[in-house]
């Protein structure tokens, strides 16, 4: 019987082509905010206006503005993480499209008696402002946020 032998090269494009996942389709944040569960973990790609600072902040979606979901980036690649730095810079807010994970409002401590875990909703961020989180391991695209309508 004789051995096939690949060199490792070969091998480890072959293994990242079949591990790797595929790119998920673009979803509304809205859909995302309102159909995520509590502790729940979802791999997404999805847009919306990023304001705060470069590397925590919120994205908001004008279709759901009641709703807001903490961003961290946790970049696997910095294709355009300058191009993002550049804009926030100028106007502290920026339209992007993120792939990375979602969390859902996260489970109450395990360890607290029932009663205060039926009443405790914890969220995500800087004063528990958020029910989602996003962690953004990959920036598809950034363009200027469009103005804010005047009232």
């Amino acid at each position: 019987m004789r051995k096939l032998l690949l060199p490792i090269p070969t091998i480890l494009f072959l293994a990242e082509s079949c591990l790797c996942q595929p790119a998920p389709n673009e979803v509304s944040l809205c859909l995302l905010q309102q159909s995520v569960r509590q502790g729940e973990h979802l791999r997404v790609r999805t847009s919306g206006v990023f304001t705060e600072g470069l590397e925590l902040g919120v994205l908001d979606d004008s279709a759901c503005p009641e709703e807001q979901t903490w961003v961290e980036l946790a970049l696997r690649t910095q294709k355009n993480k300058e191009r993002l730095r550049e804009i926030l810079d100028r106007s502290h807010q920026v339209y992007v499209v993120f792939e990375g994970d979602l969390y859902g409002p996260p489970l109450p401590y395990p360890k607290l008696p029932e009663k205060l875990r039926e009443n405790y909703h914890p969220n995500w961020g800087h004063l528990n402002c958020c029910r989602t989180k996003l962690v953004v391991r990959k920036i598809i695209d950034v363009q200027p946020a469009p103005p804010e309508p005047e009232q």
